[in-house]
């Protein structure tokens, strides 16, 4: 996972791998994010029961939705950018910003994920 490129497509496909289960339980949501500028760029992801799907494309209706073009959304990812100031400063719109923070934390930092998430997300979700 550390040598994930640092695509919109390749964060989107890390997230199953980087979700912290301590952190959603309870969690139930469907998020729609709109990346301006991305080669895809409608994503999905669902949370629900301790598990991740990430998903191209619109499905489902959303519990929350986030737009932001690809530059912001890169950069926060990568650690370049704060996201909570491009959200003051209007590069990242979001409709439910409650649910948008509990998202938030439900998942390592694509720049900080522990060594051992390497060795659980290529076993694959069944651990096998």
């Amino acid at each position: 996972m550390r040598d994930t490129p640092a695509t919109v497509e390749a964060i989107f496909h890390s997230l199953p791998a980087r979700l912290r289960p301590d952190r959603v339980e309870g969690l139930t949501g469907t998020y729609h994010f709109d990346i301006h500028g991305a080669a895809e760029p409608h994503w999905t992801v669902s949370i629900a029961d301790g598990a991740c799907v990430v998903t191209t494309g619109f499905v489902g209706e959303a519990t929350c939705t986030v737009t932001m073009d690809e530059e912001t959304f890169l950069a926060i990812e990568t650690n370049q950018q704060n996201p909570i100031f491009a959200f003051v400063r209007g590069r990242i719109r979001v409709t439910n910003v409650g649910h948008m923070r509990r998202y938030d934390r439900a998942f390592y930092r694509f720049y900080d994920v522990p060594a051992d998430a390497d060795a659980v997300a290529s076993r694959g979700p069944e651990g096998g």
